[in-house]
């Protein structure tokens, strides 16, 4: 017989893939893991903090255990690196050429923090010793990867179930379960133009701090040129225009 795996953790991101995941456990949909382990960027949108705030209570009355950790540099620019700039943020040379950033966010505030979590309980892992649940659905599978490390394997429990983002969302609503909003850095460059305009017209503190990281890299890198958080590569209160801009109010559809 093999060697009995050690621990089998959730990397819970608070969107509705992983939510879904850990609620399926929590009500013996799916098998339990140990932990589901949320790597905390603390750039996230308030609604998720709100979300997590309401519901991992739940999730520990039905005996998931959640634990929260966060990476050592949390900033969007590595001083201590040449200004590195750890978002995949766009650029714009001086020919005019369209450019980005290597990402370097997910790495430093996702994966490092949960294996740092992991050899903290596990000094001396070895192969076969953890298993990684993802929430990635099967809409989604592109996104499959295998551990770039031989001590976790990573499992994708949706895409097994043949369950897309809908069938999770459809799953929730009939638990009567809350639907949680998508899980994502405030300023990622990766939001569509959509979600550019529903960040701006909703206003607060998430598109004030959008706006101040996007202001904060313009000019980390001069021998680049300027670094926008927005494809349109201008600063985000010029890129992103919604009709309230001149007063209108907002009655069509976003596309």
């Amino acid at each position: 017989m093999g060697r009995a795996m050690t621990l089998r953790i959730l990397s819970l991101g608070w969107g509705v893939q992983s939510f879904t995941v850990a609620a399926m456990a929590a009500l013996d949909e799916l098998p339990r893991f140990d932990f589901a382990v949320h790597a905390d960027t603390t750039w996230e949108h308030e609604g998720t903090y709100r979300f997590r705030q309401k519901w991992e209570p739940w999730l520990g009355e039905h005996g998931i255990k959640v634990v929260t950790t966060q990476g050592r540099q949390i900033d969007t620019v590595d001083e201590h690196w040449n200004n590195s700039v750890l978002i995949p943020a766009f650029t714009v040379s001086s020919n005019g050429a369209d450019g980005q950033v290597r990402r370097q966010c997910t790495n430093r505030w996702k994966i490092a923090p949960i294996r740092r979590w992991i050899r903290e309980r596990i000094p001396n892992p070895k192969p076969g010793d953890v298993e990684c649940w993802m929430g990635i659905s099967l809409d989604e599978f592109q996104r499959m990867r295998d551990s770039d490390v031989k001590y976790v394997t990573n499992v994708y429990p949706l895409v097994d179930r043949r369950m897309t983002r809908a069938d999770c969302i459809l799953w929730l609503q009939n638990h009567g379960l809350e639907v949680p909003g998508k899980s994502s850095c405030v300023f990622c460059p990766y939001k569509s133009l959509g979600a550019w305009r529903a960040l701006k017209r909703n206003g607060g503190g998430d598109w004030e701090v959008a706006v101040g990281v996007d202001q904060n890299i313009r000019g980390r890198r001069p021998q680049h040129g300027p670094l926008f958080v927005h494809p349109h590569r201008r600063p985000l209160p010029e890129a992103v225009t919604i009709p309230e801009d001149e007063g209108a109010s907002q009655l069509a559809l976003e596309f």
